[in-house]
């Protein structure tokens, strides 16, 4: 969303917090303004806060080549506070002033050119985008052309949400009259009558259809060489065996290719999280599918993106929840009590968020959960061999060790384990343990006590350890990072 903002405006405003100073978003912007060559305003805001500190945001930009007047650059700085308003009437000086020396200037005569900025769906007056004039005179009636989409105006509306009659360049428009949604930063033209508009939206469909066809080819191609490369090599393979050879070798290969029975297909669905995503606007679908682009953990449990889209959340996206087992994630947008009860009743969760970075953290969580446990050993006492002999039960001799309680206190009912230089070289239980000659099942640190292990064959050395721990299961989490 900075990126295109950046690419449609002439003058960048740059906001950073007296507090806070620079973080990693202003750094994202500041590369955005360079990519785009668009000169900045600095705002340096909260500066009415008793910790605001105007200078050190100055000196912070300096790293990213932001240089202001104070410090001898171009960038002019203007101390504000938005809580209060103080000093916004001196940033729009300042950035007219930056206006009139740029010389920057529209042409409010010919064919409207402009940007959609954002696009969504209103219940009562349908797909409305919100753009920005750059060349000629918007008025009601006239024919636009937006991607794949066009539209006869039907109404406009300004920031306040008040009807108007023209936009000229630089104004933010509302526009009513689409007949599909534009994707944001689509450009839009104006043209001359309804059937140019559907013609040329006709020619811009046909086009991708042409281009998807294309990969598609070169796709089917690809899989081709691969499969004849494979053919080829099974050929190579089985050309000096047997025939009898040759089928057994292939009967066993066909037998590990078998499709899953239900049930074992239910239990591998679970490392697959398939996911419907509404937004309230084309540009927060887009910044979310942005950062879900970003997923690298599929090794762990696969993302699935079933359906995404613009709008509230309806019948059709819980039915299609339900049919792929799947979660709705929805950002600034409402499910209706009906939708709920829909939901609950076929098990479908849906999860609504106001702020991007939650509803990333919840899809986090979520992943997570679909994760095997991890186990972690937990240690509660170890003991060292001070020395090792045998006693005879029956007619076999079991070996025992001599130990100190160095840390913590052996628990006869736990886990443990016998280190040798650093070095795991059993796991198990106890088959006894004793205080002289009594039985028990725990000793404390700087008792003695007497031990023998589960496996006859394991030889004791003095100077070995024994850890005595339990297993706790511990909820995995995704090593996905999406960045922030």
């Amino acid at each position: 969303m900075r990126a295109r903002g950046a690419q449609v405006t002439d003058i960048i405003i740059l906001v950073v917090a007296a507090d806070d100073g620079v973080m990693k978003q202003t750094v994202e912007s500041i590369q955005h303004a360079k990519d785009a060559q668009v000169p900045i305003v600095l705002a340096i805001n909260k500066c009415d806060k008793a910790e605001a500190d105007p200078e050190k945001v100055k000196k912070e930009l300096l790293a990213y080549d932001v240089v202001c007047e104070d410090y001898g650059g171009d960038v002019q700085a203007v101390h504000v506070s938005a809580l209060t308003g103080d000093n916004m009437m001196a940033l729009a000086e300042a950035t007219i002033a930056l206006a009139e020396i740029l010389e920057l200037k529209a042409d409010p005569t010919g064919p409207v050119e402009g940007t959609v900025i954002e696009s969504f769906t209103d219940k009562g007056r349908g797909p409305v985008t919100t753009a920005i004039i750059q060349r000629g005179t918007l008025r009601k009636g006239s024919i636009l052309v937006a991607g794949k989409s066009w539209a006869k105006v039907r109404l406009m509306f300004d920031e306040n949400d008040k009807a108007i009659n023209e936009a000229c360049p630089s104004m933010p428009v509302g526009i009513i009259g689409w007949r599909d949604i534009p994707s944001a930063g689509d450009e839009i033209l104006e043209v001359e009558s309804e059937p140019r508009a559907r013609e040329v939206v006709h020619w811009r469909k046909y086009e991708q259809e042409q281009e998807k066809n294309k990969e598609d080819l070169e796709l089917i191609e690809e899989k081709r060489k691969e499969h004849q490369e494979a053919h080829r090599k099974a050929r190579e393979k089985y050309g000096t065996l047997h025939w009898k050879e040759r089928s057994f070798i292939k009967y066993k290969i066909k037998k590990q290719q078998q499709p899953l029975k239900p049930k074992e297909k239910a239990g591998g669905d679970s490392n697959v999280l398939p996911i419907i995503i509404k937004g309230d606007v084309d540009g927060s679908v887009e910044a979310i599918l942005n950062i879900m682009d970003t997923y690298d953990a599929s090794h762990e449990c696969e993302l699935e993106l079933v359906h995404f889209g613009v709008g509230d959340i309806s019948e059709n996206d819980v039915n299609l929840a339900e049919t792929f087992h799947g979660v709705i994630y929805g950002f600034n947008v409402n499910a209706g009590n009906v939708i709920q009860q829909l939901a609950a009743k076929k098990g479908v969760e849906i999860k609504l968020h106001k702020i991007i970075y939650r509803l990333i953290e919840d899809l986090q969580e979520q992943l997570s959960s679909r994760l095997p446990c991890i186990v972690e050993e937990h240690t509660i006492g170890e003991a060292s061999i001070l020395a090792t002999f045998s006693i005879t039960e029956g007619k076999k001799k079991v070996p025992v060790a001599g130990c100190r309680v160095q840390k913590g206190q052996l628990e006869k009912q736990k886990k443990f384990k016998l280190i040798r230089n650093g070095h795991v070289i059993w796991k198990g239980s106890l088959i006894s343990l004793k205080h002289h000659k009594d039985d028990i099942s725990v000793i404390k640190t700087g008792m003695d006590c007497g031990l023998s292990l589960d496996e006859e064959k394991i030889e004791f050395k003095v100077g070995d350890d024994i850890v005595c721990y339990e297993e706790k299961k511990v909820l995995a989490k995704t090593s996905w990072d999406p960045g922030f």
